[in-house]
């Protein structure tokens, strides 16, 4: 499933990388470091991929050969803002209501709430409530948005630079009791953690 390797991707990453290291295996450089044309730039795949998805949502899974993400990336963005523009219009219906009826309290008979929400409140109390809670939302989903656009971004660079690590169903992660030498006392209980390919049983 792709969704299931995507997800365990980055822990299997985590943990061959050291293993690797304290065996003194000798890795192959990823071509993910390899610079590749991005008009007149010389870019990494990682890099690549990040400048997709910041000029267009879901074109960094495209690239990534992950279009199945496309349309949930969309989704996630186009729902966010769509909800982060409502916010805003009800703010702004709000917020000029407020103004009139504030500037109606000074004397000023002219001034005349014409929002069709606003107009409705009961009274001034209500209407700041409102206001209140409409500014509140406009700003928490003005982060939320800006949540979604970065991890739709760090999806992509993630994904781009684990495209050259073999994250198939012929690896397995396995932990088990060992000895580990302690220079006070010898020895200790410790945990050995081995990525294990299947096909070769081989372990690094």
């Amino acid at each position: 499933m792709p969704g299931l390797s995507d997800a365990v991707a980055p822990f299997l990453l985590l943990a061959a990388l050291p293993l690797a290291h304290a065996t003194h295996a000798q890795v192959p450089v990823p071509t993910s470091a390899a610079t590749e044309k991005l008009a007149w730039w010389s870019v990494t795949r990682p890099q690549k991929a990040g400048i997709f998805s910041a000029l267009l949502p879901g074109a960094g899974q495209v690239y990534n050969g992950q279009a199945w993400k496309a349309p949930l990336v969309c989704g996630a963005v186009a729902g966010s803002v769509y909800i982060e523009v409502h916010y805003w219009q009800r703010y702004r219906e709000y917020k000029a209501g407020r103004q009139a009826r504030m500037q109606l309290a000074l004397g000023n008979a002219s001034a005349v709430d014409r929002g069709p929400r606003s107009s409705k409140e009961p009274s001034d109390a209500a209407q700041l409530y409102r206001f209140n809670s409409y500014r509140t939302s406009r700003d928490l989903w003005l982060g939320l948005n800006a949540v979604v656009y970065g991890l739709q971004i760090l999806d992509a660079v993630t994904i781009a630079h684990l495209h050259d690590f073999d994250i198939s169903e012929k690896l397995a992660l396995r932990w088990q009791p060992t000895a580990l030498p302690v220079a006070s006392s010898g020895w200790a209980p410790g945990l050995r953690v081995a990525l294990m390919v299947r096909s070769s049983n081989r372990s690094f």
